[in-house]
């Protein structure tokens, strides 16, 4: 089998440099980790991607003594991220006199922690649900009944006093209703259709501008590159909704109230214990307190949340309409801001253009 094949093929990213360490060789998850293509990479010093005083001193070693180290936990400084990784360094010989080239494989550590966290969040949330459909499912049958009770109270009625309490027994048993449905989650179909995922987050950038278009400010860093995806719109338009409605009501108290919106393009990422080779991310932070620690693991199950007034179904249900769509939604660290992150992989690694 082709030598260059395997190595495009790997997950870890893979750097090859010479005895000058001047890049030489990059395969396809170093173009992902560095956000830049081989023809840019290629030539330039190693020290211009990886400026760690341990590493240059592991390169300098490596080369010396024809040795193999393994760093842990590196820090990578990249535009707008600092990812942690762990790096291994290979003196490889590729002919007899000739300087022995370094390899270096870089693993990111977020992608392993985020992999476990998401298994976890995934199992809890799937026995989460099953016992709150049970549940939701035992409290719509009396609803119904104590509905259906105080219809017939209100016929029998004439005191226009009295027939008061009987509307509130009917719209609070209404309200209750429409909770536990909500609690049960979308039965719908999903609609999935071709498009630019900037249409919906400028869709829900507009809907909330209705109300806060004097005390918004949003930053974007769309991709314009990024092909079309396949989604249900009107429900990818709730789940972006209900974040950045959180994001919202969390800086209530202050003048401006900031909003990011970032799009990605990202190759080798697995999802729901499936790995895709092309996925989309979104990230939508803001300026607010952030959100509690001990809140942090149990953030997305239903019936959670911060504020007195909440339901604790908002994050739940965008949730669960980003896994419909074999996607997830995981709150990450983005220079020390609040920021959720979507992940949505296009269907069969397949791209779609007009």
């Amino acid at each position: 089998m082709n030598s260059d094949l395997l190595i495009e093929s790997l997950e870890c990213a893979v750097i090859v440099i010479d005895h000058d360490d001047i890049i030489t060789q990059v395969n396809i998850a170093a173009e992902t980790l560095f956000c830049q293509s081989r023809r840019y990479l290629v030539g330039k010093p190693v020290a211009d991607l990886i400026s760690d005083e341990s590493v240059a001193r592991c390169l300098k070693e490596c080369k010396e003594q024809n040795a193999k180290f393994t760093l842990r936990e590196v820090e990578l400084k990249l535009l707008g991220e600092q990812p942690l990784v762990d790096m291994t360094l290979s003196s490889v010989t590729t002919a007899k006199g000739i300087e022995p080239s370094i390899l270096i494989e870089i693993n990111s550590i977020n992608r392993i922690s985020r992999f476990m966290k998401e298994k976890n969040q995934l199992e809890r949330q799937q026995s989460f649900r099953l016992m709150m459909r049970g549940l939701a499912h035992e409290i719509k049958n009396p609803l119904g009944g104590i509905r259906g009770a105080a219809q017939l109270l209100d016929r029998e009625i004439k005191d226009p006093s009295r027939k008061e309490l009987t509307d509130i027994l009917i719209k609070e048993a209404d309200r209750l209703t429409r909770l536990v449905d909500r609690v049960m989650g979308s039965r719908e179909q999903l609609k999935p259709v071709y498009l630019n995922i900037h249409e919906v987050l400028e869709h829900v950038v507009h809907l909330v501008s209705v109300k806060s278009a004097d005390r918004l400010v949003i930053n974007r860093i769309y991709d314009p590159a990024l092909p079309e995806i396949k989604v249900d719109k009107e429900q990818m338009i709730q789940a972006v909704l209900n974040i950045v409605g959180n994001a919202i009501e969390a800086q209530v108290d202050k003048r401006f109230v900031t909003l990011g919106l970032v799009t990605k393009f990202e190759r080798f990422i697995t999802l729901n214990q499936t790995m895709h080779r092309q996925v989309l991310k979104i990230k939508i932070w803001d300026e607010g307190p952030g959100v509690p620690k001990d809140m942090q693991e149990i953030l997305f199950d239903p019936l959670i949340t911060g504020r007195p007034e909440g339901t604790g179904l908002g994050l739940s249900i965008t949730q669960e309409i980003v896994q419909r769509h074999n996607g997830v939604v995981q709150l990450e660290d983005y220079h020390g801001k609040t920021c959720f992150s979507i992940y949505l992989p296009y269907t069969n690694g397949e791209h779609h253009h007009e």
